[in-house]
């Protein structure tokens, strides 16, 4: 599978390394089948322009997770992962954890999305949650 991580600002240098050893086991854990999956990491207003594009939702957010096999003609199976490093930011302040933990967490969100998870329940929420954070200690994030 082609992990693709692009880091479209440039005030924070991501832990790309890091990143690409949690992203394949939970590629691995959650057998997601797909042949490429891109990370492109970006400020708030490039999330809050993609959200409004499509979703209709005009605000920054923090993870949009979009599995575009069926919006490409190709026999492979692509997603695209976006994650807002300004909310990262944010979030790790309000959350009193390391951005590197923060970025982490949002990683392994927008995966877990793909895996068919999902937040919009309390219980949902939680489970999801549980799932993260799995990740996230196994690999000392």
């Amino acid at each position: 599978m082609e992990i693709n991580i692009i880091n479209e600002q440039k005030k924070i240098k991501l832990p790309i390394q890091k990143l690409r050893k949690l992203i394949k086991q939970v590629v691995s854990e959650e057998s997601l089948g797909f042949t490429q999956i891109n990370f492109i990491y970006v400020s708030d207003d490039f999330i809050q322009r993609i959200n409004k594009q499509f979703l209709n939702h005009d605000h920054p957010t923090d993870v949009l997770a979009f599995d575009l096999s069926d919006e490409i003609e190709t026999l492979d199976k692509i997603a695209e992962i976006y994650i807002s490093l300004d909310r990262a930011f944010e979030q790790a302040k309000s959350y009193k954890v390391s951005f590197e933990n923060e970025v982490a967490r949002l990683t392994t969100h927008g995966l877990l999305h793909l895996a068919g998870y999902k937040d919009d329940t309390r219980s949902a929420k939680i489970n999801m949650r549980r799932r993260e954070n799995y990740y996230l200690r196994k690999f000392g994030f």
